[in-house]
């Protein structure tokens, strides 16, 4: 079954094509431009030179955050387009459980952050055996909390995600030889990561498929300011 999957949770726009779980191509854009401007070319350009079409796509996955507020909108309502469009399946993973598969095959543990801004990180644990396991999160944490109950654990920990590049002094500071910091092209969001995370979900939910093809929830975690200001100016007026 080819498929396509869409991540726009992040500054970085990445797409990928894949026949069943395996990558067939993927494109990765981290520019100053914006997901609208970028990703429909995109797409475009990755389907030419593969020389498939949208018809021949069974299922779409689109990365549902946590993340950008903005990028994740984005992704969701191009992903549900096209999949109301050509009236296949539509499966919604997430950012976390996508990047972890830049630990695949590591015995360090997976630790992937995100940057949620005000001094916060989007992060969950992971644990490769069998199949991922996600030992703690998702959750939006200080990166004091986290550092301070990474310590307390008997692991080393390969950091993956767009918060690593700019707190990698921070976390060789704090946990020395325990955390692991990979180049920053491996800690970003890329399309074969979602590539295979779309299809270890698509397999266990094939035979019994019964999602919305027109809807996917997005996860945001923690409220939207715009959300924040709402519940602060309601609050006022009571």
């Amino acid at each position: 079954m080819k498929y396509l999957t869409i991540d726009t949770t992040t500054k970085v726009t990445a797409l990928s094509l894949a026949e069943n779980g395996k990558l067939i191509g993927e494109g990765f854009l981290h520019t100053g431009k914006t997901h609208s401007e970028r990703l429909i070319p995109m797409l475009d350009q990755l389907l030419n030179a593969a020389a498939w079409k949208l018809e021949e796509l069974g299922f779409i996955g689109v990365v549902r955050g946590p993340g950008s507020f903005t990028g994740i909108r984005i992704g969701i309502a191009t992903a549900q387009g096209l999949a109301q469009v050509l009236g296949i399946p539509l499966i919604g993973i997430t950012s976390l459980d996508t990047l972890a598969w830049a630990g695949w095959g590591r015995p360090e543990e997976t630790v992937v952050i995100l940057d949620a801004r005000k001094n916060e990180w989007y992060y969950a644990r992971y644990w490769w055996s069998e199949d991922l396991q996600c030992l703690d999160g998702p959750k939006a944490v200080t990166p004091k909390d986290l550092i301070t109950g990474l310590r307390e654990i008997n692991s080393r920990f390969f950091f993956v995600g767009d918060a690593v590049y700019g707190a990698k002094e921070y976390l060789a500071q704090v946990l020395g030889e325990k955390a692991i910091i990979p180049l920053e092209c491996q800690s970003l969001p890329r399309g074969a990561y979602a590539a295979y995370e779309a299809w270890r979900y698509w397999k266990k939910i094939d035979d019994n498929y019964s999602g919305n093809l027109n809807r996917i929830e997005p996860l945001y975690i923690r409220l939207s300011e715009a959300e924040v200001n709402y519940k602060k100016k309601h609050l006022e007026r009571l």
